[in-house]
């Protein structure tokens, strides 16, 4: 590079400090905000696995738990479990051999089951059917019926490698004759984990802190059991806890506790590894850094070079200019300033002719906050405007709603240019400053009052807000709503008068369209800090049970309570919105449940934003209904009759199977994860009675079908059947047969039975 004169320095310096100092802020600002961001990735990333993971587990172990219950209690698995078996009997052992391996192969690979029959003396495995020993039976009545749960995950600690779900039998009766021992090995439980990283794994522990999986831990990646002790205590089902124990690394544990069995899923996430994973980010922004700086410099010498090229041009000229009777170069710099303020005086009388376009431009940065008291000052001047009055207001007019008329949102600038002409008309310049179309939605006006009375100046401008209402609608046929800021003096607090204006107009979601809103009788609702976290749960509950059964009319009414329910107890628009956005995602999720994946929304916007524009409850309310609402009843409807049989079907097969338990529609409905009442009116559909009366009629059946064929006592039966007492029993059996149970056994009875 060859020698440049001083002046070429002084412009190429401070572009290389400015843009060093530039590069090095924004890669500081930009590295802790993508560190955060990374971490705050990797973190969720890892609690999504865990849950997954959790999930995926259950899932297979909850499958095998549920049909294993069946299992025992089927009437087959009853009539065996207490009868001796020997291998003579080889079709009934093939048949039962056949069962439990079918059964398990709902769980995890290479589940295997031991059946064991106390009374029969028998046991049933892979490896075939054995007589029990003296010793079998010691070590299953030491291992097994000592436990506190008739259904029970155990690890065993000289067994390390499997997991144990022992179920002693019968459940409701304290002398159990049958143990069933399911054996899954823990490496089955590899498939079905999800590992994201070697460095940091997924460790399963039981409700008390026992190691589950894997088998065993590193030393170096072990997890303090304080801190385990510490998880199975948290209240939260989910969660990511920073750990930062004496003598230890720093790192955070994200864990999830399964309301199934009461595992805890938990892994680390320590500063180590998001360092490793952050290591090619610091690599890029390091050479980006470097090539961005090169850039700088090589723009620096540029523009240094282009901006000192006048300088170097003038210099060449100098000595041309004083042939033609100048001194010097400052003579010529002198002559070009006189030559510039006299263009600036023309230019200054073009602008004085176009004033109106200058009192619209000062109004737009009186609007946005752009000028201070001096400013303002200076540039109310040059302007025919009132330089006097006691206070101002600032007047906010929106159009409430395009929808159902003959224009479209592409008219909508025009239509808000016509009404800043309107107010322009209507109210006379001494009472206003210059009319505007503050943006897409907004025309302003700023009113002049020139006496201090509140209430007169309430009158006056709610005369100014009726004429104008009037003229819209009858030029246009379409409702604005305006909105009247608090009073003030200054011109200064010009936006946040406009602020508020505007902020009103929220307000009408509230009064409905058409309004005339003032700031200063809602402004108590904005100053409240207290949060109303009311929400209409019931109705909308009753809502998506009429949407699951496609009654749409019914739906329509709901509806239209629950959203009148939400305006009535939202004081004020911001809570609303919170409440509508909460009642949306409910919806949102409703429709992902019920296999609706799609919704119409004009243009690129997402519903939410769809909504949140929406100025008037009607406008809602007529999109949540004819978008969503309508919609899914229509799906739900075609396939309401197939989904209603199975779901009843389920229904009926568990209290066929487990009539004799404590059985409630609330536990079904539990189990088959749906609601209770919609389980109910889909049971009371399908065999046009209530579950319970069902139920209660199929229980007195089993009862005379006991009293008939078997001589348990009617204390026993009455226990069998979960009453309390059995005079209950009694009463309620003769209320429905006419008679008591004794009386129909000795009916009924079939002597045969008892001849022996």
């Amino acid at each position: 590079m060859k020698h440049k004169p001083k002046y070429f320095y002084r412009i190429f310096i401070p572009f290389i400090l400015v843009g060093t100092l530039g590069m090095i802020l924004f890669n500081g600002f930009a590295y802790l905000f993508t560190k955060n961001s990374f971490e705050d990735k990797i973190t969720k990333e890892k609690q999504e696995s865990v849950v997954q993971t959790m999930n995926t587990l259950e899932q297979k172990l909850q499958t095998l738990d549920y049909t294993f219950n069946s299992y025992i209690h089927d009437t087959a698995y009853k009539s065996y479990i207490r009868q001796p078996l020997t291998v003579s009997q080889f079709d009934q052992y093939r048949s039962i051999h056949e069962q439990l391996n079918y059964i398990s192969s709902f769980g995890p690979n290479q589940t295997s089951v031991d059946l064991v029959s106390l009374e029969g003396n028998w046991r049933i495995n892979e490896k075939g059917l054995k007589q029990l020993t003296e010793q079998d039976r010691s070590e299953i009545e030491a291992a097994y019926l000592s436990l506190p749960h008739d259904s029970t995950w155990i690890k065993e600690e000289q067994q390390d490698k499997t997991i144990k779900l022992i179920k002693r039998t019968p459940f409701y009766q304290s002398k159990k004759y049958g143990v069933m021992i399911i054996d899954i090995p823990l490496k089955s439980f590899s498939n079905l984990i999800y590992q994201s990283s070697e460095n940091s794994p997924i460790y399963i522990y039981s409700k008390d802190g026992q190691l589950l999986f894997p088998n065993s831990i590193e030393k170096d990646d072990s997890i303090n059991q304080k801190v385990i002790k510490s998880l199975l205590n948290q209240h939260e089902r989910t969660g990511i806890t920073d750990i930062n124990l004496k003598g230890t690394d720093k790192y955070k544990v994200v864990y999830s506790k399964s309301d199934y069995n009461g595992w805890l899923y938990v892994s680390k996430i320590s500063d180590a590894d998001l360092a490793q994973n952050m290591k090619a980010t610091m690599i890029s922004s390091i050479l980006m850094s470097s090539f961005l700086l090169l850039i700088t410099l090589i723009i620096a010498y540029v523009s240094s070079d282009y901006l000192s090229k006048p300088i170097r041009e003038l210099q060449k000229f100098i000595p041309l200019v004083k042939k033609e009777g100048v001194k010097d170069e400052f003579e010529l710099i002198g002559n070009s300033i006189r030559e510039v303020l006299a263009k600036n005086q023309s230019l200054e009388d073009m602008v004085t002719s176009q004033q109106e376009q200058l009192k619209t431009l000062f109004m737009f940065h009186l609007f946005h906050g752009r000028m201070d008291g001096q400013e303002i000052q200076e540039e109310m001047q040059g302007f025919d405007y009132t330089k006097t009055w006691a206070c101002l207001y600032v007047i906010a007019i929106q159009f409430d709603s395009l929808e159902n008329s003959q224009y479209t949102r592409n008219d909508k600038d025009l239509l808000l240019v016509s009404t800043n002409q309107i107010v322009s008309e209507l109210i006379d310049p001494s009472e206003r400053l210059t009319p505007i179309v503050y943006d897409s939605e907004t025309q302003a006006t700023i009113f002049i009052c020139h006496d201090t009375d509140y209430e007169q100046h309430v009158l006056e401008i709610n005369q100014f807000g009726e004429k104008i209402q009037s003229r819209i609608k009858e030029i246009f046929n379409l409702s604005i709503s305006i909105g009247i800021s608090k009073p003030f003096e200054n011109l200064t607090d010009s936006r946040t008068g406009l602020l508020q204006g505007i902020d009103s107009l929220k307000y009408r979601l509230k009064v409905g369209k058409g309004s005339i809103i003032f700031y200063e009788s809602i402004s108590g609702t904005y100053n409240n800090k207290q949060i109303n976290t009311y929400f209409p749960k019931m109705l909308e509950n009753q809502l998506f049970d009429t949407i699951k059964l496609g009654e749409s009319e019914k739906a329509k009414e709901i509806l239209h309570l629950l959203l009148a329910d939400m305006y009535k107890h939202s004081p004020t628009p911001q809570e609303l919105e919170l409440n509508m956005m909460r009642f949306v995602n409910d919806l949102m999720g409703l429709m992902q449940v019920m296999g609706m994946d799609t919704i119409e929304v004009d243009g690129q916007k997402t519903i939410y934003q769809e909504i949140s524009e929406m100025n008037t409850a009607e406008e809602i309310e007529l999109f949540i209904k004819n978008k969503i609402v309508y919609p899914l009843t229509d799906m739900i409807v075609e396939r309401t009759d197939s989904q209603f049989k199975t779901i009843a079907d389920k229904m009926l097969y568990i209290i066929h199977h487990e009539y004799d338990t404590e059985l409630s529609l609330e536990s079904i409905a539990s189990r088959l994860h749906y609601n209770k009442n919609y389980l109910s009116s889909i049971f009371k559909k399908e065999f046009n009675q209530s579950f319970s009366k069902y139920l209660s009629l199929y229980r007195f059946d089993m009862a005379k079908k006991w009293l008939k064929e078997t001589n348990l006592s009617v204390k026993e039966i009455s226990e069998k059947l979960q009453y309390n007492n059995s005079q209950n029993f009694i009463r309620s059996f003769q209320k429905i047969e006419g008679t008591t149970p004794g009386k129909y056994r000795d009916l009924h009875r079939d002597d045969s039975l008892f001849s022996s």
